[in-house]
């Protein structure tokens, strides 16, 4: 049924081929359109870990939840470094000042900047304000940094307008001894009253000068909204400079082992300080154009800064990992998909030595990826980390259906040649391509159908990138099958094969060296098939060493986002953030609490206070202890929350339902990852019994994604083997031949994972895909050598 469908459609060449043409333009504006960025012109990449988290899990929920309450946990934290090491002193942070505003002004979808001058005092003179804000006259609470701003631009201009009066005197008291001596040679007679007032007169006649300038040089001198009468005039900027820098410094050093600061916004040795930037719900932090200013904003600070000759300023985060790989994926794709091709060309030109042979292939292979791009761009789809295989896959099992079909096809010409009268020495095409169809549509369609089981299955996978895996590799092969058995075809009808010559006999190395193979089998079958055997019982004593842990550590030790990320994890608290939320349990309010909410009482910041400490492995007074205080009162406890909720940190969700504890540590992958989990799980409901915990986050999400798929991989390999042996057992018609087909394949995935272990190379996502792509394409292999 199968090979008469083919040899029937195969009657109409040049319908075949305007069809597919008009179909692959078609998919062609698809893919355009829907996988391309219009503005780069480049491949869209989704580089983020949403792609690798399950959506119907409760914890995508929770994920979900916790950022539309406080917004994304991708946060970027930009570093500013004194290379001397000296502690923050007054230009240090007015370049912090600087750089905060500018990002808050200029990067898009910015939610928050936060820095060392935003967190506010719990007490003391000025609660609610930052530790940077001092009581000044009036009883007013003034910032230290905007107070010296103000006094340097009130003794700048009074520098000003004093020396503007002394040029003016000076000028003016020319004016009146050049009009005197004037006077007194021109009429000695008249008196020096009168010529004292004529050059007075004339002097300030001279040179009249408009209300707008008038203006302009009255705002020069003072502002309306510079108000000076407060500044000490008598006081020289250095001075000023100096008692302000003075102040500062001894702030700073006051902050050291601050729960809010240190690691967090400060380095332990004060001469380092962050900036935490977090992105609204929906933006796009990881864009081109969002890096781009911000990279340009921390260069230009970077250079104009007053110490810039000491100053180094780094930035790591999420979103920058995410750009650049999405970056360097492109640029690969750039460069491996042309050379494939070009290796493709080379080999397919050395097997069949014509130029006009390498069109039947591309053709075949160009046309099935622009299909199944168009296909992915019309459903709305996009490509992640893992789906950017599914090129490669098409290219490599497109080629080797092609390649047998055109094996076959020469076959069939030197056996119809050989078959025929002598007389009658012209074969025609249509017949040598019906022979081809008859002989190739079983075994291709059977591999076809073995290597979309095998991707199919990963549809009913959780995870989205998995799930998109499979269907687009499987559109992709059922596409390159087809066009295999039409296009190929159809393009034969008009691009002629060389003949290959009528000989039993093959000369040539290659032939002389598979021929030398051919001949070691024969004699010594059972000795290679033992080989074989021992190294699968070597590899397989390697898998027990075999580890799960998927890293995003992905990019050059000596990179500059690597050296900006180790610098950031050793100077503060890293990149990579573990949410805690926290609520209320209905049933552990009693009548007395039923007012208060039990997210905002003391037992609660003890609670907060013991699982810090268990973190941390610290003893006596801990960093949360200088929040807590000697006494700690649920009212104090409710104004601390108020006041940071005003300008700092985001503890409690805007309806005060949800308690948020974030941990950020270094990138150290998914096992360490899921094992702080772990150990998070069963200890903090000790700390805090009343209060319902969950964890949330990006980070170890996507961990727990990754480890299932690389867990669930050695399960999806025995299943695919399984299929495959079914289906090959009934394509033979003979279960020996099943096993005989499996007995290469299952060595092939011994010596992969056993390899793996023996190099303690650890499985993650794309490692643990390639073992199905092996199976897939060995599986096709070894149908195509069977079927022979």
């Amino acid at each position: 049924m199968l090979i008469r469908f083919f040899n029937t459609v195969n009657r109409f060449p040049k319908t075949i081929l305007l069809i597919i043409l008009a179909l692959s333009a078609f998919f062609f504006y698809q893919a355009k359109e829907g996988l391309f960025d219009p503005q780069t012109g480049k491949i869209r990449i989704n580089s983020t870990v949403e792609p690798f988290i399950e959506r119907d899990s409760g914890a995508y929920q929770q994920f979900l939840e916790a950022r539309e309450a406080f917004g994304s946990a991708e946060v970027v934290v930009v570093a500013l470094h004194d290379k001397e090491r000296k502690p923050v002193g007054l230009e240090f942070l007015l370049t912090l000042s600087k750089l905060q505003k500018e990002i808050e002004n200029s990067v898009p979808g910015i939610s928050t900047v936060l820095s060392m001058l935003d967190i506010p005092q719990s007490s003391g003179t000025c609660p609610g304000k930052s530790y940077f804000h001092q009581m000044d006259y009036g009883s007013v609470c003034q910032s230290i940094l905007e107070k010296y701003q103000h006094d340097i631009a009130c003794l700048s201009s009074t520098a000003t307008k004093k020396d503007s009066e002394k040029e003016s005197e000076v000028s003016l008291e020319g004016s009146l001894e050049d009009g005197i001596e004037d006077s007194l040679e021109d009429s000695p007679d008249e008196s020096l009253e009168g010529s004292l007032d004529d050059s007075l007169e004339e002097n300030l006649v001279e040179s009249p000068v408009s209300d707008e300038q008038t203006q302009d040089e009255t705002n020069t001198y003072t502002e309306p909204s510079l108000d000076c009468t407060l500044t000490n005039n008598s006081q020289s900027p250095e001075k000023l400079h100096d008692q302000t820098d003075i102040k500062i410094r001894t702030i700073v050093s006051s902050l050291k082992k601050h729960p809010l600061f240190e690691g967090d916004l400060l380095s332990k040795d004060l001469s380092t300080a962050a900036l935490i930037l977090t992105f609204k719900p929906g933006s796009n932090p990881e864009s081109d154009g969002t890096q781009n200013i911000l990279k340009e904003l921390l260069t230009k600070h970077q250079q104009n800064s007053q110490i810039s000759d000491r100053l180094r300023i780094a930035y790591a985060g999420q979103p920058r990992q995410i750009n650049k790989a999405g970056g360097l994926i492109n640029e690969d794709m750039e460069k491996i998909f042309p050379l494939s091709i070009l290796l493709i060309v080379v080999i397919l030109l050395f097997s069949f030595r014509s130029l006009l042979t390498v069109i039947v292939p591309l053709a075949v292979v160009l046309s099935g990826i622009i299909w199944t791009a168009g296909i992915v761009g019309l459903i709305g789809g996009e490509l992640n980390m893992v789906t950017m295989v599914c090129a490669p896959i098409i290219l490599c099992v497109g080629s080797a259906y092609v390649i047998k079909f055109l094996n076959q096809y020469q076959t069939e010409s030197i056996q119809l040649r050989e078959s025929k009268n002598p007389e009658d020495t012209e074969t025609t095409i249509p017949e040598i391509i019906t022979a081809t169809i008859s002989s190739v549509t079983v075994p291709v369609t059977v591999t076809a159908i073995t290597t979309v089981a095998g991707f199919i299955a990963l549809v009913v996978s959780p995870i989205p990138a998995v799930k998109e895996l499979g269907l687009y590799s499987s559109i992709g092969i059922v596409t390159i099958n087809l066009f295999a058995l039409t296009l190929a075809p159809a393009l034969l009808h008009y691009i002629h094969l060389p003949e290959l010559p009528v000989t039993q006999k093959q000369s040539g190395l290659l032939n002389a060296f598979f021929s030398t193979i051919v001949e070691w089998l024969r004699l010594h079958s059972k000795q290679l098939i033992l080989i074989w055997l021992i190294v699968a019982a070597a590899a397989a004593l390697g898998m027990l060493g075999l580890s799960i842990n998927s890293t995003t550590k992905t990019f050059p030790e000596n990179s500059p986002i690597v050296k900006d990320l180790h610098f950031i994890e050793n100077e503060l608290a890293g990149t990579d953030s573990l949410r805690l939320l926290f609520k209320a349990k209905p049933d552990s309010m009693t009548q007395q609490d039923t007012l208060l909410n039990p997210l905002k009482t003391a037992k609660t910041i003890f609670g907060l206070k013991k699982l810090q400490d268990w973190l941390f492995q610290e003893n006596g007074i801990t960093k949360i202890g200088n929040i807590e205080g000697h006494k700690l009162t649920n009212d104090e406890v409710v104004k601390f929350f108020a006041k940071t909720g005003e300008n700092g940190p985001k503890f409690l969700s805007d309806e005060e339902d949800i308690l948020q504890v974030t941990l950020r540590m270094s990138s150290s992958g998914s096992t360490s990852f899921l094992a702080l989990r772990d150990l998070l799980v069963e200890k903090t409901p000790m700390f805090l019994p009343d209060l319902q915990f969950s964890y949330t986050g990006g980070g170890v999400l996507a961990s727990e994604s990754a480890n299932n798929i690389a867990q669930g991989q050695i399960n999806s390999v025995i299943l695919a083997l399984a299929i495959v042996f079914v289906m090959l057992s009934m394509l033979f018609l003979s279960w020996k031949m099943g096993v005989i087909a499996l007995f290469p394949n299952v060595l092939t995935i011994l010596v992969f994972f056993g390899s793996l272990g023996w190099l303690d190379i650890p499985i993650g996502v794309t490692i643990s895909v390639i073992a199905a792509i092996a199976l897939g394409i060995g599986v096709d292999d070894t149908i195509h050598f069977l079927s022979h």
